[in-house]
């Protein structure tokens, strides 16, 4: 049977550790639209697949990409879905551990590609929250329809709050990333 789940993260490891709980419960993602948020399970066996979110560097389409998840799928790793960039896999957890990135350079690298996006999302974010917050100006000062100008308050207060959240993301994937090269340069 079929089900399908709504959920919001920003966090890919928040994914991956929800992703893993309903798998841990038998609830196996087999599919999933990012741009709504929507995963879908179906019933397994509890605790028969371990998930993984990569970030690659490019989309779907692209050869590297089509190549790095064929040498996947020899190993063992299943394709799930993607959303832009991120890609959902997962591995029977009787087939071994699941690590994607095991060297330093690879995790560093992720981590950039992380603390990227999240600096470009919010980059989109401040314009936005200057659109509200001016649409709503407008409306007081015309003594326009006070419902616009609540529906662009609450649009802003939303944005901030994102932007808060995408700050937090940025800064913790900038200190593993300092960790990261700490880590390194004491092993050198």
């Amino acid at each position: 049977m079929k089900t399908n789940l709504w959920k919001y993260f920003i966090c890919e490891e928040r994914t991956e550790a929800w992703l893993n709980d309903l798998a841990s419960a038998g609830l196996n993602c087999i599919g999933s639209n990012f741009l709504m948020h929507r995963y879908s399970f179906e019933m397994g066996t509890p605790g028969e697949y371990a998930y993984r979110i990569t970030i690659m560097d490019h989309g779907m389409g692209h050869s590297d990409t089509i190549r790095y998840l064929a040498f996947l799928q020899e190993n063992g790793i299943e394709y799930i879905a993607h959303g832009y960039r991120h890609f959902i896999l997962r591995k029977k957890v009787a087939n071994g551990a699941f690590d994607l990135y095991t060297d330093r350079e690879s995790q560093i690298k992720a981590n950039r590609t992380l603390k990227n996006f999240s600096i470009l999302t919010f980059m989109i974010l401040i314009p936005i929250i200057g659109l509200n917050i001016g649409i709503v100006v407008w409306h007081i000062i015309n003594f326009h329809s006070v419902w616009l100008s609540v529906i662009n308050l609450a649009a802003a207060f939303i944005c901030v709050a994102l932007s808060i959240n995408l700050c937090r993301q940025w800064r913790r994937y900038a200190l593993r990333i300092k960790n990261l090269e700490d880590d390194s340069s004491v092993f050198e």
